[in-house]
Formats: C-alpha cells, structure tokens, sequence
C-alpha cells in the first residue's frame, strides 16, 4: 500500500515529468510585471498566472464569516503577508461580503489587497427562465427532458466513485438542473432574446457586490460561480459581460470556480482561452485527474487557487485511506490541515491555497508551512 500511495504521488506531482508528457502544450508568455501588496517576511508568493499579482501562497476564504468577532482574524493573516481575499454573496447570506468590506474600509488596507468575488446567483436567474420554458411544455416532453439529463449523467460519469467527491451538502444536486438547462437551450434556443434581461441581472449583481465589499473594483471576478458542467462555460452572456466590466475597469481579471467534474470543466476553461484564472477543488483525493491540466493550465498564463486541499481529509467521516495517503506522502509532523496544504503546495503548476481562516491559531498553523520544498515519503 505504501509503495503505491508514495509512487503514484511522486510520479503525477514531479515537475519534470509534466513538462517531458506535455511539452506540446507550451505557449510563449511575455512575462507580467510582478505587482506586489503586503509583501511581508516569512511570506511565500507566487506570481498568479500571467497577471503579474504575487499571491501569498495561503489566501483567505471567507465562507464561514458570519460575525465581526472575525475580524481579528484578517489581522493575523495581513500580518503574515497574506494579501488575496476571496467572498461571495452567497457566504452567510451576504454577510461574508459586508465583513470584508467593513474591514477593508476601516482599516484602509483595500491597496494591500488582491479581492476576489463572484458572481453567485446568475446560475438561478437563468434556471428561472429555464422553468418557465418548462411549464409551457407538455408532461411527456417535461419528463423526456429530465430523463435525457439523468442518462447525461450517468454517461459522463461526473458521479464515478473516484472521481466525484462531496464537498458540501447538495452538491451533487447541480448536475440535473445544468444538463435540462443545457437541453432547453439547445432545442428551443431563447438564449439570444433573453440577453437584455439575463446582462442586466449580471450588472445588478455585480453593482450588489460593489457596495457590500465597498469597493470599486475587484482584482478578481468568477462566473459561473460553481460551474457544473463544461457547457455553462460556453455562456456568451459571460465573456461578454467580463469584457464590458474589464474596459470599465470594474474587473481586472476573469475566473471560474468549479467542485464538480473538476477535470471536465478545467480542461474547457484552458481550451476557452478567455479565463484569466480558475478555482478549483484541488487535493490528496482528486489530484491524478488534474495534474496533467494544471501544467497546461500554467503554460497557458492562467492563475489557479487550489480550493477543499484540507476538506477532503478533515471531515468526521473522511475515509482513512485518504488520511494513508497524505500521511505516506508528507511524513513531517503537522496537524491535518497545514499537511494537506503542504503537500499542494509542491506543486508549481497552482499559484496559492485558499484557506478558510477562523483563528489567529490557524493562521499561524496553516501559513507556517508555506514557502517549504520536500520529498514526499520514499518507499
């Protein structure tokens, strides 16, 4: 067993190995401009992408942010150099925007930080129209539909034991509204004459955003906000609306997040060619799927943040194989989740870790093992 945990992590996370399968991938980058923002000793930071932002090697989510007793925990994190913060108005029901923006305008810090947000309710705006085509439609051609979905599923295998896996509760619940999203669009094709109200929603959104984080800007903006399936990627409404917001100068930069069909949806955002960057779940558990398209993914001038690296083994009920697995690659003493950002961050294909910090403890914990290159265990 420790033969194959220990050699399976050496041969898909060693760097000269990715670049001697992929080197037909290779595109010629002309370097950014290192852009830097609370550069502090002790510190590690990576160029993102091809932006020219230098991100600290651990940044922070704010998913669990729900009251101001938080907020010492943002100072901690400045004062060990972290300077990318990543929210969305659907954490707490909007308060995780409102704290950060709270903390950036009180503390006047919003230059020494690299933002990041999403627009996270566009999906249910279109799903809306979605049904309301839907109720128009007979029974029979309703059930044919939602059929054609499951069987979609089922021959894509985003579900596969292996390569799915749950990192919060409903997750699995986007795939069928996505593929009869999917469905309708290509049989009855209202996409084009819904734009005038589908782009204003997006703006309304964006505008919401703005005024909760009390900015004027974001560094970074991902939509779809948990892509399920590759085609959501195809959104006209999208692109368009990231160029609009660039030449305005409300978003620097464009992303995408994505849980599910990891792979799927990664290898089409890198195909697309207009995402500057991309969120992805990314640890001990579904990294063989991944490895492979992160190298790409650099070589292409995209910035990736490694998301659920600590998740898929710090839950009640995790599978003790993964707890094998991590343990055999990284043998130094660490608690469970500074290891699993350890191990992530070998890799060189990934610019940071998101991490959801909620004590100057785990500030501390998670941030002591940046800037660190280790063997992984020998066999």
């Amino acid at each position: 067993m420790r033969t194959a945990i220990t050699g399976s992590v050496a041969m898909t996370m060693a760097g000269n190995a990715l670049e001697a399968g992929n080197a037909g991938d290779k595109q010629t980058l002309k370097p950014a401009t290192p852009e830097w923002r609370n550069r502090q000793a002790g510190m590690t930071y990576r160029m993102f992408g091809n932006t020219g932002m230098m991100v600290s090697e651990i940044v922070m989510g704010t998913t669990p942010w729900k009251s101001e007793d938080l907020l010492p925990v943002m100072d901690a994190a400045r004062e060990k150099g972290i300077n990318y913060i990543d929210t969305a108005p659907a954490y707490a029901k909007g308060e995780a925007e409102r704290l950060v923006g709270r903390y950036l305008k009180n503390t006047g810090s919003r230059d020494q930080i690299f933002l990041s947000n999403k627009i996270s309710f566009y999906d249910e705006f279109v799903h809306n129209l979605i049904r309301d085509v839907l109720k128009g439609l007979p029974q029979e051609k309703r059930n044919a539909i939602e059929n054609k979905a499951e069987e979609l599923i089922e021959l894509r295998g985003v579900m596969k034991p292996g390569y799915y896996f749950e990192f919060f509760g409903g997750q699995s619940r986007k795939f069928k509204p996505a593929f009869i999203k999917q469905l309708v669009l290509e049989e009855y094709g209202r996409m084009q004459s819904w734009k005038p109200k589908i782009k204003a929603h997006m703006r309304k959104l964006v505008e919401n955003s703005l005024k909760a984080t009390q900015t004027d800007y974001f560094d970074v903006l991902h939509c779809p906000h948990g892509v399920a399936i590759p085609e959501m990627l195809d959104d006209d409404n999208i692109r368009e609306l990231f160029e609009e917001l660039k030449q305005k100068g409300i978003i620097r930069f464009a992303g995408f997040s994505a849980h599910n069909d990891v792979a799927g949806n990664l290898e089409h955002g890198i195909d697309l060619g207009y995402y500057d960057c991309a969120m992805v779940a990314y640890n001990i558990a579904n990294h063989a799927a991944l490895e492979t398209l992160l190298y790409r993914a650099k070589q292409q001038g995209m910035g990736i943040v490694a998301m659920k690296v600590a998740r898929i083994i710090s839950e009640p009920d995790t599978p003790q194989w993964r707890i094998d697995k991590l343990n055999a690659a990284v043998e130094e003493d660490h608690s469970i989740h500074a290891k699993s950002y350890l191990w992530a961050l070998q890799n060189p294909n990934i610019s940071c870790c998101v991490s959801d910090l909620t004590s100057p403890a785990m500030v501390a914990d998670n941030t002591g093992v940046t800037g660190r290159k280790i063997q992984f265990g020998q066999v």
